[in-house]
Formats: structure tokens, sequence, C-alpha cells
């Protein structure tokens, strides 16, 4: 693959993952420290859901769920349906699932709840799209195995200006939230203004402390977080470079306690990134790193500067620079012992 190609690959699916994040943490905040009545209806935000379905298969993981006072609930899915008709059929099952769940995440384990709406969350690009290839033609069709108990809530989003926009499709298919006796509710927000705008700053320190979402991280954007967060905090007094020898499963514990959901796989295909941009390598007992400052040129900040690491890597590693270095300090003579 050409270079440029191989970056923009990578920035692509870094900015993806990076405003999925956005998009959780928006709504947490809207659910739960937004200056209106709608956190008081809240009895329970879980921005890592895990509900084992009710037969067989794995556990059901929304992005994000809700528990009301009024022992409702709701499952939020953030979708990015691709041209395939496999892609729509795999949200349909899914989101179908969401649909039957009784029980949800609550304050001391699972909770009942009387239903579950569906809140699911599209890119702006495509959401007269999901309208169409979710709601029309299969909800919609009567040979469809698609039939949930009510039609899922279509919200597509952008960002633009500054700011995200929220806004609830207003095609006669789509589905509504139902918060009949809440006191206020998302849902009547949308009937009442269209959309919910929502600035990165309100949500800004919701993301630096739970940095993750559900889905698994980006390679990219997790080795960005790692390099800016993570590995600055091990090195000490050690003077840079630094040589780091890490563990995947140590990181992945330590990521997961302090930020949220990552798993040791997360933790590898990042310092596989890491790897193929020449700044770490594999061991027979873990990973090591050669952390340095790496200094941005021009308008390019860390995650497109690995990306470009990753697509070009230098002929000489970080590590075996920072071994030379090693070496050169271990050879250089004692100066000897002062009088005074």
């Amino acid at each position: 693959m050409d270079p440029a190609e191989c970056v923009e690959r990578l920035l692509r699916d870094f900015r993806t993952y990076d405003r999925a994040v956005d998009v959780v943490s928006a709504f947490e905040m809207l659910f739960t420290k937004s200056d209106t009545d709608v956190p008081g209806t809240v009895r329970h935000f879980e921005r890592f859901p895990s509900v084992p379905p009710e037969g067989s298969g794995g556990a059901l993981t929304p992005d994000f769920t809700v528990v009301f006072e009024d022992g409702t609930g709701l499952a939020g899915e953030i979708a990015r349906i691709a041209l395939h008709d496999n892609s729509v059929e795999g949200l349909c099952s899914q989101i179908a699932k969401y649909d039957e769940l009784k029980q949800l995440p609550g304050d001391a384990g699972l909770t009942d709840v009387l239903y579950t709406d569906v809140l699911l969350l599209v890119p702006q690009a495509v959401g007269m799209a999901t309208i169409k290839r979710v709601l029309i033609d299969r909800l919609g069709e009567p040979g469809h195995p698609y039939k949930p108990s009510v039609a899922p809530c279509i919200v597509q989003f952008g960002f633009d200006e500054g700011k995200y926009t929220f806004q609830r499709l207003p095609a006669p298919e789509n589905g509504g939230l139902r918060e009949d006796g809440r006191t206020d509710g998302i849902g009547n927000w949308f009937a009442e203004n269209g959309d919910i705008s929502v600035k990165p700053l309100r949500f800004s320190d919701i993301k630096a402390d739970r940095a993750f979402i559900n889905d698994p991280v980006d390679p990219l954007y997790l080795s960005t977080h790692l390099w800016a967060k993570t590995f600055p905090t091990m090195t000490g007094d050690v003077p840079l470079p630094a040589r780091l020898e890490v563990s995947a499963d140590v990181l992945a514990d330590e990521l997961r306690e302090a930020f949220g959901r990552v798993r040791k796989g997360d933790v590898e295909r990042a310092l596989g990134l890491l790897k193929t941009g020449k700044l770490a390598e594999e061991t027979t007992d873990g990973w090591v790193v050669a952390f340095e400052e790496l200094r941005t040129v021009g308008d390019a900040d860390l995650a497109h500067l690995l990306a470009q690491r990753a697509c070009h890597p230098p002929t000489r590693s970080a590590l075996s620079r920072l071994e030379r270095a090693e070496e050169a300090e271990e050879a250089r003579p004692n100066p000897p012992p002062s009088l005074f």
C-alpha cells in the first residue's frame, strides 16, 4: 500500500474510534450531568455494559445502557453500516436482541427493566440510508425476520463548527423513545428542538476519565494514548530516550482499571503498530519500548506522526539507537578521582 494511503487509513480508523468515544461521552453527560431534569430520571448509566442474552450466544455489549427511575431501560448503539447487505443484516440481528432485553446493568449487577428502547446512532452520511435499509427494507417488509417490539429510534450525528449535533430523523417509520411520565427526556428534546448540540468541552472531563468504549480499541488510538499518557509515567527520573520493558497483560489491567474496557489483544495490536514504526520490539518475556519525545512537524499531531512511522518506518530502529547510546556510555572511561 502506498504510504500516504496507509497513513490516511490509519487516521480514518483513529477518527472513527475517537468520534465514537466522543458520542458515548456526550450521552453520558446528557444523561448524568446536563443542567436539565434528565439526570434526575436516571438510576444508572453504564458505559461498558455486558449483558448475557437469553439462550445461547455471547454477551451483548451495546455502547451504553441506561436504567431509568421508572423501571425502564435504553440501549445505545453506534453503527456504521456498509454497502453490503451483510452489514445491515448483522446490525438488525444485533439490535433485535437489545430490544428483547429485560435486564440491564445497574448499581449492583443486573437489574430488571420493563422494556428496553433502542437508540441507534449513525453518522450523518448514512442517516437516511439507515432509515431505508433498516426500517423500510427490513422492519417494514412482512417476510423479513427483523421484527422488534417497537422500531428503534435512529439518530444521526455529525461534527461541525466545533460541536456535535444529534438529530432524530423525522421519517414516519422512525421510532421514538417511550418517556411517558418522566419529567424530561432526550426524546422530548428532539421533539421540541429537532436536534441536540453538544460542544466537546461539556464532556471533556468524562472522556479524560474514561478514554475508551466497549468496542475493541483502535490500534493507533491506543498507541497514541500509551505514548502520550502511559509511558511518560513509567520513565521516572531516567533521561530520555528510555528503555521500557512492558507486558501486554499488565498494561491492559492498568488501563482497564484507570480508564475502562481495554483487552490484552487491544494492547498487543497497539504495541504491534509501534513495532512496525520501529519504536518497540517483542521479546520472549514481553515487549521493549524505546520511549522518547516525538517532535511533531508542522501541523502533524502525535497520532499523525505515529501513523507516518508505521507506514514509512525509519531505517534504524529507536531501540538500536538506544542500545548504541547505552554501549557508548558504558565504554566511556571513568574520570579520575578528584582530590578535592
